[in-house]
């Protein structure tokens, strides 16, 4: 059986990542790419619009096997969330790893063969409260054991889903708003100028920030490891607010 050559992982020299060498990235169906703790805004569950889809592009100079776990669901059960990773399944659990009973293999610099690997979500909720669900793929060797622990190469990746039906176009552009975390910061992406205001679950206020095109981030050092609650607020003074957790 062939062995996984860990050690011998090499990225391609025109991807540059600060600080951090992936062992692969998340692309939306254009070639984008998603960052790692990217959350994803949906408003709808209607067919494309609610569905993304996705490509895992393998950086490495080596053949490399993906699985996909989910890490929470928060706002349903799972039942109606149509997960697609290499196999197909309507309805997904906490803890479980996906597909099942096997593996994705990626070929270096190539994505996975599949081209209709998504995630849909169909549960509409309660109308109150938003819907959620946290996802990370892994990298696995040909026996489906994680493979952890490998020196200045990350391994794994993560991205959420995010639907809520207040979610709507008199709000701060959300269909282009997204957030992921590095190196110590909180980056935003939008098309807008807008300020951010953090408060813990006890209504104390801990951090404000104007964000534009230019200055985009937000140092959260001293937030890490909490659950905290971001307000988002445009120039038309249009609210949006998310519970986050700063990993």
């Amino acid at each position: 059986m062939r062995k996984l050559k860990i050690l011998a992982l090499l990225l391609f020299t025109n991807i540059a990542f600060s600080q951090i060498d992936y062992a692969f990235v998340i692309e939306d169906s254009n070639g984008n790419q998603i960052e790692d703790q990217t959350t994803l805004e949906f408003s709808t569950v209607e067919y494309p619009d609610a569905s993304f889809n996705f490509f895992i592009r393998n950086l490495t100079s080596e053949e490399i096997n993906l699985r996909a776990e989910v890490l929470s669901i928060s706002g349903s059960d799972g039942s109606n969330l149509e997960f697609c990773f290499g196999e197909c399944y309507f309805g997904i659990n906490t803890n479980e790893f996906y597909p099942l009973s096997s593996f994705i293999t990626i070929s270096p610099g190539e994505t996975q063969t599949s081209v209709g690997d998504h995630i849909y979500n169909l549960d509409a909720g309660n109308g109150e409260n938003p819907i959620e669900y946290s996802f990370r793929f892994f990298m696995v060797d040909d026996n489906g054991d994680e493979v952890v622990s490998i020196p200045e190469l990350q391994t794994d990746y993560r991205i959420n889903y995010y639907y809520s039906s207040s979610l709507t176009i008199s709000e701060p552009n959300i269909n282009s708003l997204n957030y992921y975390f590095k190196n110590n910061y909180l980056f935003i992406d939008s098309d807008n100028e807008l300020n951010l205001f953090f408060y813990d679950f006890n209504g104390r206020k801990i951090s404000q920030r104007f964000i534009n095109e230019i200055n985009n981030s937000v140092n959260i050092l001293s937030l890490r490891k909490k659950y905290i609650i971001m307000y988002i607020v445009d120039t038309n003074g249009n609210i949006y607010s998310r519970k986050i957790i700063i990993p």
